[in-house]
């Protein structure tokens, strides 16, 4: 195993463990997002580090229980399969950025932020959705997932 199939695989995992109302779509968005946060220097761009404080980025409210992760079995789920190979187009950049409509609104690139307006958090709220006029446009929405630069 080579250390970028490390990076794909627990990239996989975090977009497993997305709501799956949401679908291969969600799952998408979410690597997506990774990506779009390594290419803007967060975390000095390390996947690892991103991946690893994907829900802190969510904005959890105070007392709000951490998810379980839930580890994705390539054996015996033709969906997780698709869904690893879906991160290894993201982690390799071949997978296109369905949060990136290349408007005037969004000159920097693909969202950083993404969230279902009915259910994001009040910190989420207060630091990211009341500055979509300003700080944070919202770029793009995704099935029912709002997303923001």
């Amino acid at each position: 195993m080579t250390p970028s199939d490390y990076v794909v695989c627990a990239l996989a995992n975090v977009m497993w463990n997305q709501n799956p109302e949401d679908g291969v779509l969600g799952m998408t968005l979410a690597g997506l997002i990774i990506r779009n946060r390594v290419l803007a220097g967060w975390e000095d761009g390390q996947w690892i580090r991103l991946i690893e404080k994907h829900e802190s980025y969510n904005m959890p409210d105070e007392g709000t229980p951490v998810r379980p992760m839930r580890l994705g079995d390539p054996h015996h789920d033709i969906l997780f399969r698709r869904v690893l190979a879906i991160a290894e187009n993201i982690y390799n950049g071949r997978e296109r950025d369905i949060t990136d409509a290349g408007s005037k609104i969004n000159p920097g690139g693909g969202a950083l932020w993404y969230c279902r307006l009915n259910e994001c958090s009040e910190r989420f709220k207060e630091a990211i959705v009341r500055h979509m006029m300003d700080e944070h446009p919202m770029i793009a929405t995704v099935g029912r997932i709002s997303c923001f630069r």
